[in-house]
């Protein structure tokens, strides 16, 4: 394996990991809005790392395409902050497996793209999967938190799928990774209009929060900006599917150090954890067959 698909694997865990910060700031009463703002500021300054990459002409008279992209990467990311908000990160991080599912279904409707059997057998596969993800204590658990996340994280997923397929379409007419620079620049220049929605300006947040949310966001940035070299290196593909495996890591991760965050999701009856574990696994079976055996490009 190239040295450079070690990247999307460690942006997984890292994906994982900020989630259990940023789930933390919430609970530290950061708030959603502030801290969504904070993690864009973030991604919009370590993204500049790629700058050294940059080898590429880049069109400016294109920009109009990155900043689309943006959009719907905002867009993305702010359901995923309402999905993580709302529900258990051990379930939203997997259930956001499902992107390349999405991914496949959009490129296959409006980019051209057949999907075969077996890919649409992945994506029966892939519900069957957010099924076990959304078993909760009790019916009543599930329709107040488990669903209503799954719910958003999904919505979450098709914007970023959505982004996925327009970087794949116009990054070569724009130039990369310039596309990928302008877009999460762009996302953190959107970001400045959340600022009158704040519940309380940044100044009031208190000092035991602010290492979470600071951590939090500070990992978030990272793992784009890994992610964004790997993407300029690799098959697209081959790094989304490596990069998948942020489920695994999230069930991992809320199992064994979940506590030290002052997460509870471990303490949920083992069975239930298994499921999910169970659920995370099946979408790494679906993106598999969606990859690999329907030989989606």
């Amino acid at each position: 394996m190239h040295p450079l698909l070690l990247l999307p694997l460690l942006s997984a865990f890292l994906y994982a990991l900020s989630s259990l910060f940023l789930k933390r700031g919430f609970e530290e009463g950061v708030g959603f809005i502030r801290t969504l703002f904070l993690s864009n500021l973030a991604m919009g300054i370590l993204i500049l790392g790629l700058l050294p990459f940059q080898t590429e002409p880049v069109h400016w008279d294109r920009i109009h395409l990155p900043l689309i992209a943006a959009v719907f990467f905002f867009l993305g990311q702010t359901f995923t902050f309402v999905a993580i908000r709302v529900g258990d990160v051990s379930v939203v991080t997997p259930t956001m497996g499902t992107k390349v599912i999405f991914v496949a279904i959009l490129a296959s409707l409006f980019f051209g793209h057949d999907l075969s059997f077996a890919g649409w057998m992945a994506v029966v596969l892939a519900g069957f999967a957010v099924a076990l993800l959304g078993i909760g204590r009790n019916a009543a658990a599930a329709g107040k938190g488990v669903l209503p996340a799954i719910g958003w994280a999904l919505l979450s997923s098709m914007f970023f799928a959505t982004c996925d397929n327009l970087v794949s379409a116009w990054s070569i007419d724009f130039g990369r990774p310039a596309f990928v620079m302008v877009l999460f620049v762009s996302v953190s220049i959107f970001s400045l209009g959340l600022i009158p929605f704040f519940n309380a300006p940044l100044r009031s947040v208190s000092r035991k929060a602010w290492p979470w949310v600071l951590w939090g966001a500070g990992i978030l940035g990272l793992q784009a900006l890994l992610l964004g070299v790997a993407l300029t290196y690799e098959d697209p593909t081959v790094t989304n599917t490596l990069y998948s495996s942020r489920g695994l890591w999230a069930v991992v991760l809320v199992s064994t150090i979940g506590l030290w965050f002052g997460n509870r999701e471990g303490e949920l009856p083992r069975w239930i954890l298994a499921a999910r574990l169970g659920g995370s696994l099946l979408i790494l079976v679906a993106i598999y067959l969606m990859l690999f055996v329907a030989g989606v490009e």
